[in-house]
């Protein structure tokens, strides 16, 4: 499905949300790069998310209380870019805001090893080290895994799946001094084994790429989460902050269960 497909179902889902979604309301997004060139437009949604939300770390997305507000958002950055460091937490710092990164164990210091479309920026970004992890992890920011080597999780063999989630997490643990509870799947690629093996692992949480409000209901290890961008237009990332883009996972799980019905 397209940008614009998605982008006008929301819209249409957006005008019915008020009258079937109770509030308060919690929502995941996440990032992957901030890029200079992109600071203004980052800005702006920040300062949105400061007016509108509580914003808390993710690992608290199911339990924090709202306050005077009627969303509760955490804020997500998946692999750890060096662009975020320089240039969009020292944003989220301005608003008073927190946020959770996701890392790639072992691409620490590194451009990312993983494929990536050529066409891809994120070709051109560099993993953060193991002091800049330590660093940010002082300043209140929660490090949380992405495995070893971002690989598609549900083609591994057992052995190598319990790597890829054992090794990140320890591996983290020794840089920030104490437990790391979360981890998110990379390329959004979980299924009922993928995630046994990861509370095995020891993992309290376990997050996805679904487009999916946070609710009592939720599976911990398969928490949704909505794709933002800084290249989003203002109104795309109001729509996506107010749920609306959740309809997408509906007609995915609809358009499946018709599969399986008809073949």
């Amino acid at each position: 499905m397209g940008k614009i497909a998605k982008l006008l179902l929301a819209m249409v889902y957006s005008v019915v949300l008020p009258f079937i979604r109770k509030k308060p309301y919690r929502i995941i997004l996440y990032y992957h790069a901030v890029r200079e060139e992109d600071l203004e437009a980052f800005e702006k949604q920040m300062s949105y998310l400061a007016s509108k939300c509580k914003v808390v770390r993710v690992s608290e997305i199911l339990t924090a209380e709202p306050g005077d507000f009627n969303v509760i958002a955490a804020i997500t950055f998946d692999d750890a870019f060096v662009s975020v460091l320089k240039n969009g937490l020292p944003v989220l710092k301005r608003y008073g805001l927190t946020a959770s990164i996701f890392v790639p164990m072992g691409n620490l210091g590194q451009p990312p090893k993983w494929d990536i479309p050529e066409d891809s920026l994120d070709r051109n970004e560099v993993v953060m080290s193991k002091e800049q992890l330590a660093d940010i992890d002082k300043d209140g920011f929660e490090v949380l895994s992405h495995t070893v080597s971002h690989c598609v999780l549900t083609e591994q063999n057992d052995r190598r799946l319990k790597s890829e989630l054992s090794e990140s997490k320890l591996a983290l643990e020794n840089i920030v001094g104490h437990e790391v509870s979360g981890i998110s799947y990379p390329h959004g690629a979980y299924d009922c084994g993928v995630c046994r093996a990861a509370r095995q692992a020891g993992y309290l949480s376990g997050y996805t790429i679904e487009p999916r409000i946070v609710g009592s209901h939720t599976d911990s290890m398969q928490i949704g989460r909505v794709s933002v961008s800084p290249k989003d237009s203002l109104f795309e990332f109001k729509l996506k902050v107010s749920g609306a883009y959740q309809v997408v996972s509906y007609l995915r799980t609809v358009k499946k269960k018709l599969f399986r019905r008809f073949h």
